[in-house]
């Protein structure tokens, strides 16, 4: 029907042409509206029928892409949702552990503060008011030993075990397993909707995000452990400096963890400039 529509103004835009050929459209002998002849008047009615069909056309694109609009809205929001899911994901591995010192079986001589140093989480004890950016959260991570032996501990602290709370799994492969989980969950939808409803500054910053050093250094964590530990003939954090930042590791350093906290608030920032 509206392939139809479409060819129906020229049509008629030539029609009324035509028509205007065949007689005079006024009488010379008559004024206003009744010196309109009937070629006149059929020619007159003709144009009247192009301008509604042009007002259609022009009405029914403005309504599609009214719609199209909409749809990618509706299909960013979706896209958007999942990103977000691995960027809180992301977050709560790092919150997770910096909590470790507090929540799991320790590595003897570890050196974090007593008390926990996050004093806006002490308050509230929401992991979001976790600054992974503060040089106490640093401080903590940069003494903390990551062993396959550590698990939680009881009683947990609710806001330190985003995970689940079986005290089997061991806390290392949380780390792994989750960090994983999360660049999967961008990368994924960064492939499958990239051409429809991401941007091209949203689809770079989750890239960089995904190749981020430090990023591949979690996910690298079981197999840097074995490794190491087969080099070094021994199964002590200590022993082999296995700490969760500046162990030695390719992309395990403090630059490179604060530059993957930049790259996460980066996605974050563009996720909602095109909200």
């Amino acid at each position: 029907m509206k392939s139809i529509v479409t060819y129906l103004a020229p049509i008629v835009a030539f029609s009324a042409t035509f028509i205007g050929l065949l007689g005079p459209s006024r009488a010379p002998d008559k004024t206003g509206l009744r010196a309109i002849t009937p070629f006149g008047w059929a020619a007159c009615a003709l144009a009247a029928i192009s301008l509604c069909v042009a007002v259609y056309l022009l009405r029914s694109r403005e309504v599609e892409l009214e719609a199209g609009r909409v749809a990618q809205q509706r299909m960013r929001a979706v896209v958007s949702g999942e990103i977000w899911d691995g960027l809180k994901l992301l977050r709560d591995v790092l919150r997770y552990a910096a909590l470790m010192p507090y929540t799991t079986t320790p590595v003897t001589g570890t050196g974090a503060p007593e008390e926990i140093p996050y004093v806006k989480y002490r308050e509230s004890r929401r992991a979001s008011d976790i600054d992974l950016h503060s040089k106490e959260v640093i401080g903590v991570l940069d003494r903390l030993y990551l062993s396959p032996a550590s698990k939680l501990t009881s009683p947990f602290i609710p806001s330190a075990v985003p995970f689940g709370t079986s005290v089997a799994r061991p806390s290392f492969a949380v780390i792994v397993d989750e960090s994983t989980a999360a660049a999967k969950m961008i990368e994924t939808a960064v492939q499958k909707y990239a051409a429809v409803a991401l941007t091209p500054e949203t689809i770079e910053a989750a890239s960089e995000l995904i190749r981020s050093p430090f990023l591949k250094h979690l996910m690298n964590l079981r197999e840097s452990w074995k490794n190491r530990s087969e080099m070094e003939d021994s199964a002590s954090a200590r022993t082999l400096n296995f700490r969760f930042l500046n162990s030695g590791l390719t992309g395990g350093n403090t630059a490179q963890y604060v530059e993957l906290i930049s790259r996460i608030d980066r996605l974050s920032a563009k996720l909602e400039a095109q909200k």
